[in-house]
């Protein structure tokens, strides 16, 4: 082999080694690339998974922190319907005043929920916040309606003690008819009927306001019969408080399961 074509091979050779050097480089450079970006999304992943025990963590103590608020107001709401079966009007005056401060701190608590999320646990809480507004408006119509049942019953004892017979004496009537509205289940159709005429009895006669019969007639409609309140037991008429709040706290649950 001569000179010439020793020094072409050689030049060839040389060309050949640094073309496989360069892609011995590359390739080494790719894989380390591939290796750096698998890390980088390893750490990703691991910050993904932090930050979501993270969050699961924040929202555990808020909605702890929030149910602990709705417990202490359905304790309180308790103790105004205690009273008011004890016809202590003035005491569920009280815990009634007591109880406003519950609900307040309930909402507020609510708010974080909100915030924090998820949506299924917001729409969760806003309905166990109904279920605190709607309390709340029971309970002051449930005083209300006491107060004016006192007032008709004085009425009635006053026209008992002017009218010698029993005929012609309408606040007795309505009084009877009151307890018959009360004893009445809840699902008879006639309730309504019976409650409305109720009502204009007591608004013609005058013997008290619109609101004050709105209150009286509402609370007496919303009662539970006995049968009612055996068939709902134990949670009788905070049954539909009760359902809310185990809703709440399923969804709840399942959320720190890792449940979407």
């Amino acid at each position: 082999m001569d000179q010439g074509v020793a020094a072409v091979l050689a030049a060839l050779i040389a060309v050949a080694g640094v073309a496989l050097g360069l892609f011995g480089a590359r390739w080494q450079a790719r894989s380390m690339q591939e290796q750096a970006n698998a890390a980088i999304e390893a750490v990703r992943a691991q910050g993904r998974d932090q930050n979501a025990q993270w969050r699961r963590t924040v929202r555990r103590d808020v909605w702890v922190e929030y149910l602990g608020a709705v417990d202490e107001f359905r304790l309180s709401a308790g103790v105004v319907a205690e009273r008011l079966a004890d016809e202590d009007l003035p005491e569920a005056e009280l815990a009634l005043e007591a109880t406003y401060p519950r609900s307040a701190s309930a909402a507020d608590a609510y708010r974080k929920i909100e915030l924090e999320g998820p949506e299924q646990i917001v729409s969760k809480g806003y309905a166990l916040q109904g279920a605190i507004v709607n309390t709340i408006f029971e309970l002051e119509q449930a005083l209300t309606a006491a107060r004016s049942m006192g007032v008709l019953e004085e009425a009635g004892g006053r026209e008992e003690r002017d009218v010698p017979s029993d005929q012609d004496r309408p606040i007795t009537a309505i009084l009877s008819s009151l307890r018959e509205l009360r004893a009445m289940d809840s699902r008879d159709p006639g309730r309504t009927e019976h409650g409305q005429q109720l009502g204009l009895q007591i608004l013609t006669l005058g013997l008290l306001s619109a609101s004050d019969t709105g209150a009286l007639l509402f609370t007496y409609s919303q009662q539970l019969s006995l049968s009612e309140a055996l068939e709902r037991f134990p949670h009788g008429r905070w049954l539909r408080f009760h359902e809310v709040r185990t809703d709440f706290v399923q969804a709840a649950r399942s959320h720190l399961d890792g449940s979407p």
